[in-house]
């Protein structure tokens, strides 16, 4: 594992109840929810949540659904999630997904993930590869990032900061076209004045 993978998988475990009380504080969570609201009718199931974190979306995903698998780089997010929820959540590189090589997938939802891998191509190449016909990427991203401020994430940000590589919804449609995605549907919710969350939805051409 090369070091900025390790150092994400540190700061995660280390700040991960810390992240859930600034994500609930800060609307982060109710603005995931808003996304998952208007793109709902475009879910279908098995369902992959990769980065599923504590398991938020999750959660929201078992009100109408029942084939979902989570996976999460971190441990001690995956800890938490299995306390939430009560489906299978595995915690291999989102880049690779070791663990993945017979499953299909109708739909695949990255939420607050993209922005810190480090090879993305191989990545999409990986997802595409685990897609079910007509199977859908769902990116749930926020726009433009804002640095987090809140007594919560305050002693996390500035290794935060050095790990992430945000993109604009232009720039995520581009990479995805240069790999053989469309996008399908975009949606956006405001987070708080500053920034706002992309609902982000691709098949392949």
């Amino acid at each position: 594992m090369n070091s900025k993978a390790e150092k994400i998988k540190q700061l995660y475990d280390i700040c991960c109840t810390d992240y859930d009380r600034h994500m609930v504080k800060t609307g982060h969570y109710t603005a995931q929810e808003k996304i998952l609201e208007l793109i709902s009718d475009q879910i279908a199931e098995p369902i992959l949540d990769l980065a599923c974190g504590t398991g938020f979306l999750i959660k929201l995903l078992s009100k109408k659904f029942t084939n979902i698998v989570g996976n999460d780089f971190s441990a001690e997010m995956v800890k938490i999630a299995k306390d939430n929820t009560n489906v299978s959540i595995t915690t291999d590189n989102a880049e690779t997904l070791e663990s993945y090589d017979d499953k299909k997938f109708k739909t695949i939802i990255c939420c607050n993930l993209f922005f810190y891998l480090q090879n993305r191509n191989e990545a999409i190449n990986r997802w595409a590869k685990l897609l079910d016909q007509d199977g859908k990427i769902i990116f749930i991203e926020e726009y433009p990032f804002v640095e987090p401020s809140s007594q919560e994430m305050d002693k996390h940000t500035t290794e935060l900061m050095d790990i992430i590589d945000p993109l604009s919804p232009q720039d995520i449609q581009k990479v995805m076209t240069q790999n053989g995605f469309e996008l399908i549907k975009q949606v956006k919710t405001e987070i708080d004045e500053q920034h706002s969350l992309y609902g982000l939805m691709f098949s392949l051409k």
